[in-house]
């Protein structure tokens, strides 16, 4: 099936369908693009650091449970990986951490 004829057809659709549909087409771009280059976001300290102060969680469960999130789409990330994330973050002062508290520095 051609680009052209899933356009024609989604015209048919209900506006909520075609919300649903788009919807479901980004979180598959978004999976397809996570799934190219998984090691170039996994090495990359800087897209971490970039999310986190975005997300900015206030407990280390909740940056635990953020960091989780990033690599979901590839598998995923051991509990070993997640501390030495943590630890290069505290390392290179992003962050500290005070009774389970996330400090951004």
């Amino acid at each position: 099936m051609s680009y052209e004829e899933i356009a024609k057809e989604c015209e048919l659709l209900s506006y909520r369908d075609k919300l649903r549909l788009a919807q479901l087409m980004l979180q598959l771009g978004r999976k397809e693009e996570e799934g190219k280059a998984p090691q170039e976001r996994a090495d990359n300290l800087n897209y971490i650091i970039e999310r986190l102060l975005k997300l900015k969680p206030k407990r280390l469960k909740s940056l635990h449970n953020s960091i989780v999130s990033m690599f979901q789409f590839q598998g995923s990330v051991s509990e070993e990986d997640i501390e030495k994330i943590v630890k290069i973050l505290v390392q290179k002062k992003y962050i500290k951490i005070e009774k389970n508290k996330v400090i951004y520095l």
